[in-house]
């Protein structure tokens, strides 16, 4: 199945079969796709917390208001992002294996080492957080696609109470929790959404000129 028709094919299901158990190893599998998602010069900052404990997803359950796919799907896996990847000791050894590998030379090593560094150094916490959202996110449509493409279902969840989830989850505050994400095999379909023409969301140059629906083909 092509990546677009996974994407047209896509829903969020809610509704799972409880007795289907998604193994570790497949998650993994996933995962490890997943993290070949683009990332803000290579840090790799986004984490993956998969839980698949039944008792510790019940404890989950009131802090995401009750949605019944958090205990009913296979696994819930929470993304996160590590502000500990914008340290220099992990930009300087990411880009050392690269060059170690024979990726690129030693002077591009220094210049890519050189060039994050100094790009997240004035940065605010809030900017930060911008930096990890998009990145994390990057990771999670990837990793929902993956999921897809091998017979699984999801869905994503904003849905929660985020200091409740880190405490019950023992999440220390070095990580920012981005969303969670349930998936397993679905029993009852997602229903259809409508979604925006595409003349309605994408502008020309400009963000006073709006394509209209004539002047676009395929």
């Amino acid at each position: 199945m092509s990546v677009k028709e996974t994407l047209l094919k896509r829903r969020s299901v809610r509704h799972y079969d409880v007795n289907y158990k998604v193994s570790i190893e497949t998650l993994s599998a996933l995962i490890e796709s997943a993290a070949k998602s683009p990332n803000g010069n290579n840090i790799q900052a986004t984490r993956y917390l998969v839980i698949d404990d039944f008792d510790l997803r019940k404890q989950v359950l009131p802090v995401a208001f009750n949605q019944q796919q958090v205990t009913e799907a296979s696994a819930l896996v929470l993304i996160l992002g590590d502000y500990q990847a914008f340290e220099k000791e992990n930009i300087v050894l990411i880009h050392e294996q690269g060059y170690q590998a024979g990726y690129f030379t030693e002077q591009l090593r220094d210049q890519l080492v050189g060039a994050a560094i100094n790009y997240y150094a004035n940065k605010s916490l809030e900017e930060l957080k911008l930096e990890l959202v998009r990145d994390a996110s990057l990771a999670a449509m990837s990793f929902i696609l993956l999921a897809n493409e091998v017979g699984l279902e999801t869905i994503t969840m904003s849905g929660y109470e985020s200091d409740r989830l880190k405490k019950v989850l023992e999440i220390p505050d070095r990580f920012l929790d981005i969303m969670l994400i349930a998936v397993g095999k679905g029993i009852k379909s997602g229903h259809q959404t409508v979604r925006h023409e595409v003349n309605e969301i994408i502008y020309l140059n400009t963000i006073e000129y709006k394509l209209k629906a004539g002047e676009m083909s395929l």
